[in-house]
């Protein structure tokens, strides 16, 4: 029998009252959330700022985790949005197709656009978002929590799939490819 995915619509108010709409499978990416990580999200003001959040919320999983890597800024197919498509889609079928205890990233990917956009607009001569990878996944995957990345086809042409390609040795972290 061919698993179906539940698509659960989450409305997101943000600071400038829009509404949008989230098209996630809310059961696999907002694992283990509780409402004050909603509420920590909305006032995160710094990369170091969600990593605290994802750490705190990694502590509710039991057992060794699973991540994706691609791209999601740089490189893929293009767009952030097309990109975050694909994210997406693989988080869910490494959870729900091969039962992996996968922690997604994704539910935190507006904040670190709005983060991004603000530290480009402060930064106009970088090329590429470094905060990111020091403030948010350096640590994170420091943790020892990750024990396995999955990175998804096309990975190469992203500037922190690549970093986070040449650092799973020294974080102990396998890598799989898909």
């Amino acid at each position: 029998m061919t698993q179906q995915l539940r698509i659960v619509f989450i409305y997101v108010i943000s600071k400038s009252d829009t509404v949008r709409k989230v098209f996630m499978n809310n059961k696999i990416h907002f694992k283990h959330w509780i409402l004050t990580d909603y509420q920590l999200l909305e006032r995160a003001r710094s990369f170091h700022d969600l990593f605290q959040l994802a750490a705190n919320i990694m502590t509710r999983f039991e057992g060794d985790l699973h991540m994706v890597s691609g791209p999601i800024s740089t490189g893929g197919v293009g767009t952030i949005d097309g990109n975050r498509r694909v994210f997406e889609k693989v988080i869910e079928l490494l959870a729900t197709e091969q039962k992996l205890n996968v922690f997604s990233q994704m539910p935190l990917e507006d904040k670190m656009v709005e983060l991004y956009k603000q530290w480009h607009s402060e930064n106009p001569g970088e090329d590429y978002c470094n905060p990111i990878l020091i403030d948010f996944y350096e640590p994170l995957f420091s943790l020892g929590r990750v024990k396995v990345l999955h990175f998804i086809r096309g990975w190469q042409s992203s500037v922190g799939a690549r970093w986070e390609h040449d650092n799973c040795v020294q974080w102990e972290i396998e890598r799989r490819y898909l």
